[in-house]
């Protein structure tokens, strides 16, 4: 008998979202006492620095009436101003002040997320039971190195989930029938001893510029190429992604390039990267998440990938743990 499948849509299959570190924004575009409102994680936040020049992401509703605290609201010190009726919150996401009461209630306080300001980019650490991070964001040392260039920066609302973008940079065979390739580079996947760190070695023989393909991933929301194409030949391209919902997500990517070659290949690699971005729309923009796909032999790449990714996911046990 065959076994049919129940009607598969985009809301029955898309997966919650996997815990780890996420960019919400790049470093020179908060500004001292600049309040923006931030979409991430199904959820509304406000995101602003302080006068010190700390980073705060808080949930974005006043616990008053419920105005947005990132339209129209103020940074005044180390708080956020409601533009409502002026309350007060703190980094901590308490409120600090009331201007026209003395008593403030035991239940006036917004959750402040744990954020990091880190490789030129602003951090936030999601995990569904909201625990304190369980591991450390990787430095960049490239940024900032006169061997390198300067950064150069692109970003993109991609309609698909966090980790199916994320598997994608796993998946040599559809660089093939996707990007044109002439035949699917040979490809092979290694894991770090402490099992979280993902790396992807591709021979990228047939590429306008033969080279060498590294990627490390290091969670789903964070990952690093590095391509090489002989000694001091170089480019790094650090991408991070910032999950709007399960459908959407704005993914940040930061390119460099050893100035050895930066003249050859610089705003080139630019544009092919948001050329390769236009190719795999269609794509995303039409498919499903299959929580369990049918992969057959050629596909070990995607089975280590699937078995990795799983980590990052809580199971009932792990929920029961926690509680």
């Amino acid at each position: 008998m065959t076994i049919v499948e129940p009607c598969e849509s985009r809301t029955n299959t898309t997966p919650d979202f996997p815990m780890g570190w996420y960019s919400v924004e790049r470093s020179h575009q908060l500004a001292v006492g600049e309040v923006k409102p931030v979409k991430a994680f199904d959820r509304e936040l406000v995101l602003y620095r302080t006068r010190s020049g700390q980073p705060v992401l808080q949930d974005a509703f006043c616990p008053h009436l419920g105005a947005h605290l990132g339209h129209e609201g103020r940074v005044v010190g180390e708080s956020i101003r409601c533009p409502f009726h002026g309350w007060q919150f703190g980094t901590d996401g308490n409120c600090v002040n009331i201007p026209y009461c003395d008593e403030i209630p035991q239940r006036a306080s917004i959750r402040t997320w744990h954020t990091q300001e880190q490789n030129g980019e602003v951090y936030v650490w999601f995990h569904p039971e909201n625990t304190p991070p369980q591991w450390e964001l990787p430095d960049l040392p490239e940024l900032g190195d006169p061997a390198w260039t300067e950064p150069r920066y692109t970003g993109h609302l991609v309609p698909a989930h966090v980790q199916d973008i994320c598997e994608n940079s796993c998946d040599p065979v559809h660089f093939q029938y996707v990007h044109r390739q002439t035949a699917i580079p040979e490809s092979t996947v290694t894991i770090d001893p402490d099992g979280r760190t993902m790396h992807l070695h591709s021979e990228m023989t047939n590429a306008d510029y033969p080279n060498h393909l590294h990627a490390t991933t290091y969670s789903p929301g964070f990952a690093m190429v590095r391509t090489t194409y002989g000694p001091n030949a170089e480019m790094i391209m650090y991408n991070s992604a910032q999950p709007i919902s399960r459908h959407e997500t704005y993914m940040r990517w930061t390119l460099l390039v050893r100035r050895e070659i930066e003249d050859a290949v610089g705003d080139d690699v630019m544009k092919g990267i948001i050329d390769g971005l236009s190719d795999d729309y269609p794509i995303w923009a039409n498919k499903v998440h299959k929580h369990r796909p049918v992969l057959c032999k050629g596909d070990q790449t995607l089975v280590l990938f699937r078995k990795w990714v799983r980590q990052f996911y809580l199971t009932e046990q792990d929920k029961r743990e926690i509680a």
